[in-house]
């Protein structure tokens, strides 16, 4: 029996995670809401979709070897984020210390530079290599964003994170795009 590469349900999981999050970033659809109740929304997608799936998806990797030559890479990149994800799932679900998520996001931003340098030496450019640029992007704006709460950075920071959906959606979809 030959196993089923999971990839799609973690690339559905950040699709949907980064759009919801890049909307509410944006302002889209969140006048008059109840923040505290909108908070607890994207921490649950942050911890479902973000998380779980991606962390399921890391697991599938390692132990079934799915992703051929790049298991172990494409493994550790889902198990990592599914990691942050859930990680962000319960700041936003029970709060805490903005500035201590933003020495995270620097902690992330060292990793995830690893990562783009490894998916352009092995010739991933598209589209993996340009969503972990743009990935480096948002973590690049979220640190100061989250230091300061400059509105202007979290716009931005929405932008990017709408970009990382449209192309995990060219990795989701690759047989619409061809």
């Amino acid at each position: 029996m030959q196993a089923v590469n999971p990839e799609a349900i973690a690339l559905f999981g950040l699709f949907t995670t980064v759009i919801c999050f890049g909307l509410e970033q944006l302002g889209v659809g969140v006048k008059g809401a109840d923040h505290d109740k909108l908070t607890r929304t994207l921490g649950y997608i942050a911890i479902f979709f973000g998380g779980f799936t991606q962390l399921f998806t890391a697991g599938m990797m390692y132990i079934f070897s799915v992703g051929g030559d790049h298991s172990i890479y494409l493994g550790t990149i889902f198990g990592f984020f599914g990691m942050f994800w859930v990680l962000v799932g319960f700041f936003f679900l029970k709060g805490g210390d903005k500035k201590v998520m933003a020495h995270f996001f620097l902690c992330a931003l060292i990793l995830c530079i690893g990562f783009t340098v490894r998916a352009f030496q092995d010739g991933l450019v598209w589209p993996l290599g340009i969503d972990l640029v743009v990935i480096d992007l948002l973590l690049l704006v979220l640190i100061p964003g989250w230091y300061t709460g400059s509105p202007a950075l979290t716009k931005l920071a929405g932008i990017c994170n709408l970009a990382i959906g449209v192309i995990s959606a060219f990795l989701l979809f690759p047989a619409l795009f061809l």
